[in-house]
């Protein structure tokens, strides 16, 4: 296989940039005649690094895809934009077919690039049911459903002394809940509304450290001036800890475009036992009968604390088992057999 994208990268906290680099690893560690091309980001881990102009016109490219003839992945993180899916249909001209292109975002498409994707006969690979469905209209029986998302190897319950010795670590009250969102700082994720939380809660918010552009500073005003909050904008080698400390997880996103289409966080909370209160986004919508989520669409402080009430007065949550299906090394069992 040849491995195609600009999300390759060393630092990683960022949706599209984890599933990208943690399938990208592990098809490598199963798979290691995989061939891994980076452009734009430059990861220590990729065999070939290109400079590649918008229209993948580059010999050395076209070399490669011409001696090996092997099917190509293309993760793009601009995700379904006309622009990725010219790039997606020039790749299968080279390849003679074999492309596979994954895309982690899902933007309202344009004609034009419902057309270029058909013309392509790639293989649309979705990650959730919602996306799916929506290219299996443009793409026919080429687009694929992968379910895929998380380490349940690293994202682990603790016991309730471990919890304890996190919160010390990170300086958190012990005689508060604890409430966790991982995510951008910006308005489009509705992260404004945890400013609404009530003060027995105590807001840990880690924040991408990505992208500057994307971090809204009035939000953290607004935060802080609540209190009982800690704003992480630095990055987190064990992120995993955040998730082991907290008692409820919060994922106020409503709009499509903010988040990928299965949020990686809400499964790395599941993971960790973690209670969910979410709005039904994405690929989210598959745990409706999961006693452990609690779905909302009124974000309002009445609404929301009732939520979260309610989900925290709960003697025991057991959300791992139902998001074990969505663990990376399934994901690259399935990838290889596409």
């Amino acid at each position: 296989m040849i491995l195609l994208s600009d999300c390759l990268t060393e630092k990683i906290d960022e949706g599209c940039l984890k599933v990208a680099n943690s399938l990208t690893k592990r098809i490598k560690r199963v798979a290691k005649d995989t061939t891994i091309i980076s452009y734009d980001r430059k990861p220590d881990y990729s065999d070939i690094h290109l400079s590649l102009n918008k229209l993948f016109l580059n010999k050395e490219l076209l070399k490669l895809l011409c001696k090996k003839k092997e099917p190509v992945l293309y993760i793009p993180f601009a995700s379904n934009t006309t622009a990725s899916c010219l790039r997606t249909l020039i790749l299968s001209f080279f390849c003679n077919r074999k492309v596979n292109v994954l895309f982690v975002l899902r933007f309202p498409m344009k004609s034009m690039a419902k057309i270029l994707l058909k013309l392509s006969g790639a293989k649309v690979i979705a990650l959730s049911e919602v996306s799916f469905l929506f290219y299996k209209e443009v793409v026919g029986n080429r687009a694929i459903y992968l379910k895929t998302g998380i380490d349940t190897e690293k994202f682990v319950p603790v016991s309730k002394e471990q919890k304890q010795e996190l919160r010390e670590k990170y300086h958190i009250p012990k005689d508060k809940k604890v409430l966790l969102h991982v995510g951008h700082l910006k308005g489009g994720r509705n992260v404004d509304k945890l400013v609404g939380v009530d003060t027995q809660y105590y807001i840990v918010l880690v924040v991408s450290s990505v992208t500057e552009a994307e971090k809204d500073a009035s939000i953290r005003v607004m935060l802080e001036m609540r209190g009982n909050v800690t704003i992480i904008d630095s990055y987190l080698e064990n992120v995993q800890e955040v998730y082991q400390m907290a008692d409820v997880y919060l994922f106020p996103v409503q709009e499509v475009e903010n988040c990928i289409d299965i949020p990686l966080s809400v499964l790395e909370a599941a993971s960790c036992n973690l209670a969910i209160v979410t709005t039904e986004y994405g690929e989210l919508s598959a745990f409706k009968n999961q006693e452990g989520f609690h779905f909302i669409n009124d974000l309002s402080p009445t609404a929301l604390n009732k939520a979260l009430e309610k989900m925290t007065s709960k003697k025991q949550i057991n959300n791992r088992q139902a998001v074990m299906e969505y663990d990376w090394n399934c994901s690259i069992d399935i990838l290889q057999k596409i």
